[in-house]
C-alpha cells in the first residue's frame, strides 16, 4: 500500500493500532466475580460469606469463604441458604455480645451490689 500524505496514513495507522489494543484489552479482563456456580455441598470449613448480585458476567451466587479459598455456590440450594443464614446469625450474635462486654477495669459500670 502506497501513501501520498504521510500523517493521513500515520493518523489511520494509530487509530488501527489503539482499537487493536482496546479489544485486546477487554478480551484479557479479569473479573474478580462468580461466572459459574457449583450446587455441590462445601466439605471445607466455612469461615465467611457474602451475596453477589448479577452483573454480567458476573451471576447471582453466595460466595462462601472456606480455608481452602472461595466457592461461588447458587444461590437456590437448601444448603446454601442454610449455612448463609447460620454465619449471619452468628455474625449478629458476635456484634451483640461484644455490644454489651463489659470490660475489666471499666470504671464507668458500677458493678458493686
Amino acid at each position: 500500500m502506497q501513501c501520498f500524505r504521510p500523517m493521513a496514513c500515520l493518523t489511520i495507522f494509530a487509530v488501527i493500532l489503539s482499537l487493536m489494543a482496546t479489544s485486546t484489552e477487554a478480551n484479557n479482563k479479569i473479573h474478580n466475580c462468580c461466572t459459574e456456580v457449583s450446587r455441590q455441598k462445601i466439605t471445607a470449613t466455612i469461615i465467611g460469606a457474602r451475596v453477589q448480585k448479577k452483573n454480567l458476567p458476573c451471576v447471582n451466587a453466595i460466595i462462601f469463604e472456606t480455608v481452602d479459598g472461595e466457592v461461588c455456590s447458587h444461590w437456590k440450594e437448601d444448603w446454601v441458604r442454610k449455612a448463609f443464614f447460620q454465619l449471619e446469625n452468628a455474625r449478629k450474635l458476635m456484634i451483640s455480645l461484644n455490644a454489651t462486654t463489659i470490660l475489666p477495669g471499666d470504671k464507668s459500670v458500677n458493678t458493686s451490689p
